[in-house]
């Protein structure tokens, strides 16, 4: 397991060390790869069972933990690909330096490696201390530019996620009280560690326990995007370089909320599943509202997919509180579809703004014509993100629609089915406004006339033309098959809030 954690922190102390960012580069995108590798083999022998502990009991890898750090690995490598391509055109552009860039390939790793000890995490003051750690990295990447708009998002992120994640601190308190003289699974009385928590489970106080996932929602709520708790997101994704916006939504997310996981957890067997169940289907549904509501008046491609991972992380929420066969596996499998389509619709975008220097929807046009590869990328992300049947997110929401009509949800239904009309016209409208018609670019966020543009679109690099195909072709694969390997993480993975196990 320390292995995992050790090759992104090797990169970036190779990356403080060398004066090239060429060498920046390669050694994130080695390091980038060997990681996955390694998570591939964790992976396989977690499908098979197989449960890893450090010889502390501070670290620890299951199922879950296994199948978010498959999401982590694939999706670093993913960036650390496209970053080539996109800090080199800034670089050209002179909006990064030789030394920015390197700045920029050191943090690139840090932000890996804090990703990676979020699932690693058995001890929950130590998952904390990760997520935390996730924050004060980000935010020095959503302020690389040392703009205006970035550095005034990046104070925003801090200031917010601080707050909201002191509450989750609070709530990990208050579940440190509850099991305070209670003997866990290691033989310690008072442990932080999860395995510890959830053997002793059932002894412990609802009430307090109550309290404790209350905070804990908020404050990892917050750092997950979940309205209303969200006005950070948007800022953030649309002032970081793409690559970072591309890890922020596809990932950060994602581990913000394994953290609410792994709390309800304790919680469902404690509590029972009801309690659980009404307070993320609220947040679920109130994020898929909001989101849906505010992505109709978006002009900027980026703030555009910020708010539609908003709504996604609602869907998650929602399908999480559902529970049951079908609850439990629509969020898990969402979780892995949205990491896969909402990168890959911000590498599209990346490549429009590199051309137009300010991707505003209402400003660009033809770039299917410009870039054919990129623009039919876009349209099949499109489709994904919209839950357009056979792409896999359509998979994930219907299993969730499955989950609902089993539960007599009805209302809720509803609810959901609206506002994925207005998502899908969102969607559609923007981007598709951006990929057909004339070739034009219109103007920059500076007001500056750019010409139309009919050749083609150059800077791109051929690797990362093919990762991106690699990711739109996975859109279409996993809406038709799911792969046994990630079947097997997904359905153990949900023994554990089905039947309280490790």
């Amino acid at each position: 397991m320390l292995f995992v954690v050790v090759v992104p922190l090797a990169a970036a102390l190779i990356c403080l060390a060398v004066k090239n960012s060429r060498a920046s580069e390669y050694a994130t995108m080695a390091g980038s790869v060997a990681a996955a590798v390694w998570v591939l083999r964790l992976a396989a022998g977690s499908a098979g069972g197989t449960i890893y502990f450090s010889k502390n009991y501070t670290l620890y890898c299951d199922s879950l933990s296994a199948y978010i750090l498959l999401v982590i690995s694939l999706l670093s490598v993913a960036a650390s690909v496209y970053s080539v391509e996109y800090m080199r055109g800034e670089l050209r552009t002179g909006t990064m330096t030789e030394e920015g860039l390197r700045y920029y390939y050191l943090l690139l790793n840090l932000f890996v490696f804090t990703m990676m000890m979020v699932p690693l995490a058995n001890n929950l003051a130590v998952l904390w201390m990760a997520v935390e750690a996730t924050t004060l990295v980000s935010a020095l990447l959503v302020g690389i530019y040392r703009k205006k708009q970035s550095i005034e998002a990046a104070w925003k992120y801090i200031m917010l996620c601080t707050v909201g994640i002191t509450f989750a601190l609070l709530g990990t308190f208050i579940l440190y009280y509850a099991g305070a003289g209670i003997v866990g699974a290691s033989g310690e009385a008072g442990s932080l560690n999860w395995t510890d928590l959830m053997h002793s489970a059932r002894l412990l106080n609802p009430a307090t326990l109550r309290l404790a996932f209350i905070f804990v929602v908020v404050g990892y709520g917050t750092k997950a995007g979940l309205a209303p708790i969200h006005n950070w997101l948007p800022d953030a994704h649309s002032e970081a370089p793409t690559p970072v916006s591309a890890l922020l939504s596809g990932i950060l997310l994602n581990c913000a909320f394994y953290g609410v996981m792994r709390f309800a957890a304790i919680v469902r067997v404690s509590c029972g599943p009801a309690f659980v169940r009404d307070i993320m289907i609220a947040f679920g549904v109130v994020s898929i509202v909001i989101a849906s509501l505010f992505m109709l008046i978006q002009l900027s491609a980026k703030r555009l997919l910020a708010y539609s991972s908003i709504e996604h992380m609602g869907i998650i929420s929602l399908s999480f509180g559902l529970g049951g066969i079908y609850g439990l596996y629509a969020a898990l499998l969402h979780i892995l579809n949205h990491a896969i389509g909402k990168p890959l619709m911000f590498f599209v975008t990346g490549r429009i703004h590199s051309v137009s220097h300010g991707a505003r929807l209402d400003r660009v046009s033809g770039f299917l014509k410009m870039s054919p590869l990129t623009g039919v990328l876009g349209f099949v992300g499109v489709a994904a993100l919209a839950g357009v049947p056979p792409f896999n997110i359509f998979l994930s929401e219907f299993l969730m629609l499955k989950g609902l009509a089993a539960g007599a949800h009805w209302y809720i239904m509803a609810i959901f089915l609206i506002a994925s009309g207005l998502v899908f016209f969102s969607l559609l409208r923007g981007f598709g406004g951006m990929l057909l018609g004339r070739p034009r670019l219109g103007q920059n966020e500076e007001g500056q006339k750019q010409e139309n543009h009919t050749k083609p679109v150059p800077g791109t690099w051929w690797p990362t033309s093919v990762m991106m195909t690699l990711l739109g072709a996975s859109l279409l694969f996993l809406g038709l098959n799911i792969p046994g390997g990630i079947d097997k993480l997904i359905t153990r993975s949900m023994g554990i809030f089905m039947g309280g196990g490790l």
